[in-house]
């Protein structure tokens, strides 16, 4: 049995690492089903408010992830939500290239359905890519998208955690005038949206710099899809397409079409979203066997119009107890032998208001000088950590505390920092200990 959580989260397996937490497989004890167990591992007192920002995030939307209880004690806190094991579209792309219209406009529409309900709750995503849409395990049929990762999400309502001038997102899909200093807007996620339209027909990652994106030289003129993947990725916001439901009223010629299943790559490979993670450990298959509870449902397999956004009470927080030790994340076990390689999964989720978090958060952020308790720590290769871009460096403020082969706590596993003399380190385990190693 591995580790518990307040005497209820048995965590079962790593599957997946961002720059603040490590997200587990997880048993509930108390609902008898499997979950994803978001651990936050970060002692910086910014990074601690955004993550308290992410569980304020309750949306009821069949397409977007929330969780559905939490825990925290001191600077631990755990997030319970649905296990999605069908990797991400990143990964559904990398593995099958580009996407046929039809199956492309299902899963943009279902981004798109997702967006208007965030939307409509006031709030601006900021970090919308392929690696943060999740998808249910559906074999050959009907894709099923889950929008995931709130954790820099901006209610318009609220001051902004990043120092002024400073620009957030994932390179490549920050629209234009983000990065020439303009404050969020659903316009920008609308971009974003756009240029995830544009790498599922495509099968290609955006430019990380320079120009948008544009349409190939072979595609057709009279494609719905392309115009709308034009308009909402337009470089002007003012051209841009003003809203997710204007975007999906241009989409509704095409999606009036029977989607043909199962749908085949160019080559002629049946697109399969298949399970992403590793078998389970022997008491563990036995026990998942046991029928969900009725109050989390699976998600429908077709889009839905947008509900009201919704706000649920969660379950008090209980005392933790601390895992004894945090496995090393390199190692993570592979997909059943006999399917492609996924690309990288992200199980994430957006989540309800905690005011014991909020009042230390804040406190601890007034301690870090006001404006400069916003800076974050940007993991490598697009992870559901954004980076810093712009007027930002992309690597961690140096950390005098830090050294090559110096002591780190279980709690810091796999989060990277950037030394005095300037180089980049990630706290692996080392046989018993934790040490700080050269980031790879």
């Amino acid at each position: 049995m591995g580790d518990v959580f307040a005497g209820r989260f048995e965590l079962i397996d790593p599957v997946d690492a961002g720059g603040n937490s490590v997200v587990w497989r997880a048993w509930d004890r108390r609902l008898g089903r499997l979950c994803a167990a978001k651990v936050l591992r970060q002692r910086h007192a910014g990074s601690m408010l955004r993550f308290v920002r992410e569980q304020r995030l309750r949306l009821d939307h069949p397409h977007v992830l929330s969780p559905y209880s939490w825990v925290a004690e001191d600077d631990q806190a755990l997030l319970a939500m649905d296990l999605v094991g069908g990797g991400s579209v990143s990964s559904l792309v990398a593995d099958f290239g580009p996407l046929p219209e039809r199956y492309a406009a299902e899963l943009l529409a279902q981004l798109l359905g997702a967006l208007d309900q965030v939307h409509a709750a006031g709030l601006v995503h900021r970090d919308i890519k392929p690696a943060n849409l999740l998808l249910e395990i559906t074999g050959t049929g009907r894709p099923v998208l889950r929008l995931s990762d709130f954790g820099i999400a901006l209610s318009l309502g609220e001051p902004r955690l990043t120092q002024h001038g400073a620009v957030v997102g994932t390179p490549g899909y920050v629209a234009p005038e983000a990065l020439a200093g303009e404050p969020p807007s659903i316009s920008q996620d609308l971009y974003a949206a756009g240029v995830t339209g544009w790498q599922l027909l495509t099968g290609e990652e955006p430019p990380a710099t320079g120009p948008p994106p544009s349409r190939p030289a072979d595609a057709a003129d009279e494609s719905v899809l392309w115009r709308v993947v034009e308009s909402l990725a337009h470089p002007e916001a003012a051209d841009r397409t003003p809203s997710a439901k204007d975007a999906l009223a241009a989409l509704a010629p095409l999606l009036a079409e029977p989607l043909k299943l199962p749908a085949f790559t160019l080559d002629g490979e049946p697109i399969e979203v298949f399970d992403h993670l590793p078998p389970l450990p022997g008491p563990y298959a036995a026990l998942a066997e046991t029928p969900k509870p009725p109050d989390h449902p699976e998600p429908p397999n077709s889009p839905t119009p947008a509900e009201s956004a919704q706000s649920t009470e969660l379950p008090q927080p209980a005392r933790l107890f601390q895992p004894t030790e945090l496995p090393q994340l390199a190692g993570l076990p592979q997909p059943p032998e006999g399917r492609p390689a996924p690309g990288r999964r992200r199980v994430v989720l957006a989540a309800s208001s905690v005011a014991v978090l909020v009042a230390a958060a804040v406190i601890a952020v007034l301690a870090l000088d006001g404006d400069q308790a916003g800076k974050k720590t940007p993991s490598p290769n697009q992870s559901s950590t954004p980076q810093t871009i712009g007027t930002r460096p992309v690597t961690p403020s140096p950390n005098a505390e830090v050294k090559v082969g110096g002591a780190c706590g279980w709690q810091e596993a796999g989060s990277i920092e950037t030394t005095a003399g300037g180089t980049r380190v990630v706290c692996r385990q080392q046989g018993s200990s934790y040490r700080w190693v050269k980031a790879g």
